[in-house]
Protein backbone atom coordinates (compact mmCIF):
# COMPACT_ATOMS: atom_id res chain seq x y z
CA UNK A 1 0.00 0.00 0.00
CA UNK A 2 3.21 2.22 0.93
CA UNK A 3 4.90 1.48 -2.51
CA UNK A 4 1.35 2.67 -4.59
CA UNK A 5 0.69 5.47 -2.92
CA UNK A 6 4.38 6.70 -3.23
CA UNK A 7 3.95 6.06 -7.30
CA UNK A 8 0.61 7.56 -7.30
CA UNK A 9 2.09 10.69 -6.00
CA UNK A 10 4.95 10.99 -7.92
CA UNK A 11 2.52 9.37 -10.88
CA UNK A 12 0.46 12.71 -9.91
CA UNK A 13 2.83 14.93 -9.27
CA UNK A 14 3.96 14.42 -12.78
CA UNK A 15 1.24 14.37 -14.44
CA UNK A 16 0.50 17.72 -12.57
CA UNK A 17 3.71 18.85 -13.74
CA UNK A 18 2.99 18.47 -17.51
CA UNK A 19 -0.29 19.50 -17.43
CA UNK A 20 0.66 23.12 -15.56
CA UNK A 21 3.27 23.05 -18.11
CA UNK A 22 0.85 23.14 -20.91
CA UNK A 23 -1.93 25.14 -19.67
CA UNK A 24 0.64 27.35 -17.60
CA UNK A 25 0.22 30.18 -19.65
CA UNK A 26 -3.55 30.64 -19.39
CA UNK A 27 -3.60 30.06 -15.99
CA UNK A 28 -1.00 32.51 -15.15
CA UNK A 29 -3.34 34.84 -17.19
CA UNK A 30 -6.31 35.28 -15.02
CA UNK A 31 -4.69 36.62 -11.47
CA UNK A 32 -3.52 39.17 -13.84
CA UNK A 33 -6.44 40.81 -14.69
CA UNK A 34 -7.99 40.24 -11.52
CA UNK A 35 -5.61 42.61 -9.50
CA UNK A 36 -6.36 45.53 -10.99
CA UNK A 37 -9.94 45.06 -9.99
CA UNK A 38 -9.07 44.28 -6.52
CA UNK A 39 -6.87 46.74 -6.12
CA UNK A 40 -9.53 49.29 -7.03
CA UNK A 41 -11.93 47.96 -4.76
CA UNK A 42 -9.38 48.25 -1.73
CA UNK A 43 -8.87 51.50 -2.43
CA UNK A 44 -12.58 52.47 -2.84
CA UNK A 45 -12.84 50.91 0.57
CA UNK A 46 -10.25 52.93 2.40
CA UNK A 47 -11.35 56.11 1.01
CA UNK A 48 -14.80 55.44 2.30
CA UNK A 49 -13.83 54.03 5.45
CA UNK A 50 -14.84 55.86 8.65
CA UNK A 51 -10.71 54.72 9.70
CA UNK A 52 -9.85 57.57 7.03
CA UNK A 53 -8.10 60.06 10.44
CA UNK A 54 -8.53 63.21 7.77
CA UNK A 55 -12.18 63.23 7.36
CA UNK A 56 -14.25 63.46 10.96
CA UNK A 57 -17.57 65.21 11.50
CA UNK A 58 -16.01 68.26 12.70
CA UNK A 59 -14.24 68.86 9.10
CA UNK A 60 -17.29 67.57 7.00
CA UNK A 61 -19.45 70.10 9.00
CA UNK A 62 -17.43 73.16 8.67
CA UNK A 63 -17.26 72.38 4.56
CA UNK A 64 -20.78 72.21 4.75
CA UNK A 65 -21.07 76.23 6.81
CA UNK A 66 -18.50 77.25 3.64
CA UNK A 67 -20.91 75.75 0.73
CA UNK A 68 -24.07 77.19 2.58
CA UNK A 69 -22.56 80.20 2.95
CA UNK A 70 -21.10 80.57 -0.40
CA UNK A 71 -23.94 78.74 -2.65
CA UNK A 72 -27.36 79.17 -0.23
CA UNK A 73 -29.60 76.19 0.69
CA UNK A 74 -31.07 75.51 -2.32
CA UNK A 75 -27.52 74.68 -3.82
CA UNK A 76 -26.25 73.39 -1.00
CA UNK A 77 -26.30 69.16 -1.35
CA UNK A 78 -24.26 66.39 0.47
CA UNK A 79 -22.66 65.37 -2.92
CA UNK A 80 -20.85 68.65 -2.91
CA UNK A 81 -19.60 68.85 0.22
CA UNK A 82 -17.96 65.38 -0.68
CA UNK A 83 -16.35 66.75 -3.97
CA UNK A 84 -14.93 69.37 -1.97
CA UNK A 85 -13.04 67.33 0.57
CA UNK A 86 -12.18 64.93 -2.50
CA UNK A 87 -13.85 61.54 -1.00
CA UNK A 88 -17.09 59.73 -2.39
CA UNK A 89 -20.16 60.45 -0.72
CA UNK A 90 -20.17 57.47 1.11
CA UNK A 91 -17.15 58.51 3.25
CA UNK A 92 -19.65 61.46 4.42
CA UNK A 93 -22.30 58.86 5.43
CA UNK A 94 -19.93 57.35 7.53
CA UNK A 95 -20.47 60.27 10.22
CA UNK A 96 -23.86 61.97 9.10
CA UNK A 97 -26.05 59.78 7.87
CA UNK A 98 -28.14 62.23 5.59
CA UNK A 99 -28.64 65.77 4.38
CA UNK A 100 -31.11 66.74 6.63
CA UNK A 101 -28.49 65.53 9.78
CA UNK A 102 -25.83 67.23 8.18
CA UNK A 103 -27.92 70.83 8.08
CA UNK A 104 -28.97 70.36 11.60
CA UNK A 105 -24.98 69.75 12.42
CA UNK A 106 -24.27 72.95 10.58
CA UNK A 107 -27.22 74.72 13.03
CA UNK A 108 -25.60 73.37 16.07
CA UNK A 109 -21.91 74.40 14.99
CA UNK A 110 -23.04 77.89 14.36
CA UNK A 111 -25.27 78.47 17.45
CA UNK A 112 -22.72 77.48 19.47
CA UNK A 113 -21.85 80.30 22.23
CA UNK A 114 -25.29 82.07 21.33
CA UNK A 115 -26.94 81.02 24.93
CA UNK A 116 -25.71 83.05 27.95
CA UNK A 117 -24.87 82.23 31.48
CA UNK A 118 -27.92 82.82 33.91
CA UNK A 119 -27.40 84.29 37.63
CA UNK A 120 -25.12 87.22 35.91
CA UNK A 121 -27.62 89.59 34.76
CA UNK A 122 -30.79 90.53 34.79
CA UNK A 123 -33.57 88.54 33.03
CA UNK A 124 -34.07 91.49 30.72
CA UNK A 125 -30.58 92.04 29.99
CA UNK A 126 -30.09 88.23 29.61
CA UNK A 127 -32.89 88.39 26.42
CA UNK A 128 -30.86 91.52 25.50
CA UNK A 129 -28.51 89.36 25.56
CA UNK A 130 -29.54 86.25 24.29
CA UNK A 131 -31.17 88.08 21.22
CA UNK A 132 -27.69 90.20 20.57
CA UNK A 133 -25.83 86.99 20.35
CA UNK A 134 -27.93 85.14 18.07
CA UNK A 135 -27.45 88.26 15.68
CA UNK A 136 -24.03 88.73 15.59
CA UNK A 137 -24.37 84.48 14.76
CA UNK A 138 -25.90 84.91 12.11
CA UNK A 139 -24.80 87.66 10.73
CA UNK A 140 -21.47 85.67 10.20
CA UNK A 141 -23.30 82.78 8.47
CA UNK A 142 -26.25 85.01 6.82
CA UNK A 143 -27.68 81.30 5.15
CA UNK A 144 -27.97 80.15 8.80
CA UNK A 145 -30.76 82.38 9.18
CA UNK A 146 -33.24 80.65 7.10
CA UNK A 147 -32.40 77.56 8.08
CA UNK A 148 -32.93 77.91 11.75
CA UNK A 149 -35.95 80.62 11.23
CA UNK A 150 -37.70 79.19 8.44
CA UNK A 151 -37.03 74.89 8.01
CA UNK A 152 -38.19 71.89 10.79
CA UNK A 153 -34.92 70.03 9.67
CA UNK A 154 -33.13 72.74 12.15
CA UNK A 155 -35.09 71.57 15.08
CA UNK A 156 -32.90 68.09 14.89
CA UNK A 157 -30.34 70.10 16.50
CA UNK A 158 -32.24 70.58 19.60
CA UNK A 159 -30.44 72.43 22.16
CA UNK A 160 -31.13 71.49 25.90
CA UNK A 161 -29.20 73.95 27.56
CA UNK A 162 -30.65 76.77 25.24
CA UNK A 163 -33.93 75.90 25.92
CA UNK A 164 -33.34 74.63 29.86
CA UNK A 165 -32.11 78.61 30.48
CA UNK A 166 -34.73 80.45 28.63
CA UNK A 167 -37.25 78.46 30.64
CA UNK A 168 -35.12 79.27 33.98
CA UNK A 169 -34.76 82.78 32.77
CA UNK A 170 -38.80 83.12 32.77
CA UNK A 171 -39.69 81.03 35.77
CA UNK A 172 -37.26 83.28 37.81
CA UNK A 173 -38.81 86.86 35.95
CA UNK A 174 -41.94 85.67 37.89
CA UNK A 175 -43.75 83.68 35.05
CA UNK A 176 -46.21 81.52 35.65
CA UNK A 177 -46.80 78.00 34.77
CA UNK A 178 -49.78 79.01 32.46
CA UNK A 179 -48.01 81.72 30.63
CA UNK A 180 -44.51 79.49 30.27
CA UNK A 181 -45.39 77.80 27.04
CA UNK A 182 -46.42 81.08 25.20
CA UNK A 183 -43.57 83.08 26.92
CA UNK A 184 -40.95 80.64 25.70
CA UNK A 185 -42.70 80.72 22.32
CA UNK A 186 -42.49 84.77 22.40
CA UNK A 187 -38.95 84.63 23.41
CA UNK A 188 -37.81 81.98 20.39
CA UNK A 189 -39.63 84.57 18.00
CA UNK A 190 -37.98 87.31 18.90
CA UNK A 191 -34.49 85.90 19.23
CA UNK A 192 -34.96 84.09 15.41
CA UNK A 193 -38.28 86.69 13.72
CA UNK A 194 -36.00 90.00 13.31
CA UNK A 195 -32.86 88.10 11.67
CA UNK A 196 -34.59 85.81 9.52
CA UNK A 197 -36.01 88.86 7.84
CA UNK A 198 -33.13 91.26 7.57
CA UNK A 199 -30.79 88.19 6.68
CA UNK A 200 -33.34 87.09 4.05
CA UNK A 201 -31.38 86.00 0.86
CA UNK A 202 -31.62 87.88 -2.71
CA UNK A 203 -33.15 86.26 -6.00
CA UNK A 204 -30.72 84.06 -7.60
CA UNK A 205 -32.08 84.92 -11.38
CA UNK A 206 -31.38 88.17 -12.64
CA UNK A 207 -30.61 89.90 -9.69
CA UNK A 208 -29.53 93.54 -10.86
CA UNK A 209 -32.39 93.71 -13.49
CA UNK A 210 -35.00 92.80 -10.21
CA UNK A 211 -32.93 94.99 -7.70
CA UNK A 212 -33.28 98.02 -10.84
CA UNK A 213 -36.96 97.20 -10.98
CA UNK A 214 -37.59 97.22 -7.83
CA UNK A 215 -35.99 100.70 -6.90
CA UNK A 216 -37.94 101.88 -10.30
CA UNK A 217 -41.45 100.78 -8.88
CA UNK A 218 -40.36 102.03 -5.18
CA UNK A 219 -39.57 105.82 -6.57
CA UNK A 220 -42.21 105.98 -8.76
CA UNK A 221 -45.00 105.85 -5.96
CA UNK A 222 -47.26 108.42 -6.52
CA UNK A 223 -47.96 110.79 -3.53
CA UNK A 224 -51.49 111.86 -3.99
CA UNK A 225 -52.25 108.04 -4.15
CA UNK A 226 -49.76 107.27 -0.72
CA UNK A 227 -49.35 110.60 0.95
CA UNK A 228 -47.87 109.22 3.93
CA UNK A 229 -45.34 106.75 2.42
CA UNK A 230 -44.34 109.11 -0.11
CA UNK A 231 -43.26 111.69 2.04
CA UNK A 232 -41.48 108.98 4.34
CA UNK A 233 -40.20 107.05 1.33
CA UNK A 234 -36.39 108.81 1.71
CA UNK A 235 -35.93 107.47 5.25
CA UNK A 236 -37.69 104.06 4.48
CA UNK A 237 -35.78 103.29 1.08
CA UNK A 238 -33.87 100.11 0.93
CA UNK A 239 -33.66 100.34 4.70
CA UNK A 240 -37.21 98.95 5.88
CA UNK A 241 -38.37 96.05 5.65
CA UNK A 242 -40.26 95.40 2.05
CA UNK A 243 -38.88 98.51 0.71
CA UNK A 244 -35.60 97.50 0.08
CA UNK A 245 -33.41 95.61 -2.45
CA UNK A 246 -30.41 94.90 -1.01
CA UNK A 247 -29.88 92.40 2.45
CA UNK A 248 -28.83 93.10 6.10
CA UNK A 249 -26.10 91.72 4.95
CA UNK A 250 -24.45 94.61 3.12
CA UNK A 251 -27.31 96.58 5.03
CA UNK A 252 -27.60 96.15 8.45
CA UNK A 253 -30.75 97.13 10.06
CA UNK A 254 -29.03 98.20 13.28
CA UNK A 255 -30.92 100.79 14.70
CA UNK A 256 -34.52 98.75 13.97
CA UNK A 257 -33.09 95.77 15.54
CA UNK A 258 -32.42 97.44 19.15
CA UNK A 259 -35.36 99.05 18.58
CA UNK A 260 -36.99 95.77 18.70
CA UNK A 261 -35.28 94.30 21.55
CA UNK A 262 -36.47 96.87 23.83
CA UNK A 263 -40.34 96.94 22.58
CA UNK A 264 -40.13 92.88 23.33
CA UNK A 265 -38.58 93.28 26.66
CA UNK A 266 -40.87 96.10 27.10
CA UNK A 267 -43.98 93.90 25.95
CA UNK A 268 -42.73 90.92 28.23
CA UNK A 269 -42.16 93.30 31.38
CA UNK A 270 -45.80 94.17 31.08
CA UNK A 271 -47.02 90.23 30.48
CA UNK A 272 -44.89 89.07 33.24
CA UNK A 273 -46.19 92.11 35.54
CA UNK A 274 -49.98 90.64 35.11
Amino acid sequence: MKVATKAGTKAGSKAGTKAGAKTGTKTAARPVAAVPAKQARVAAKKKAAPSDRALTRERIVAVAIEQIDQNGLTAFSLREVARQLDVYPAAVYWHVPNRDALLAAVVEATMSGVTPEIGKLEWQDWFRELFRRYRKSVQKHPNVAQLVGAQLVSNASLSPLLIDRILAVLLDAGCGEERLVDMYNVAVASMVGFATLELAPLPTDDLDNWASQLQDKVHEIRALEYPTLARHLPALANRAFIVRWQSGSEVPLDSSFEAFVEVTIAGMERVLAK
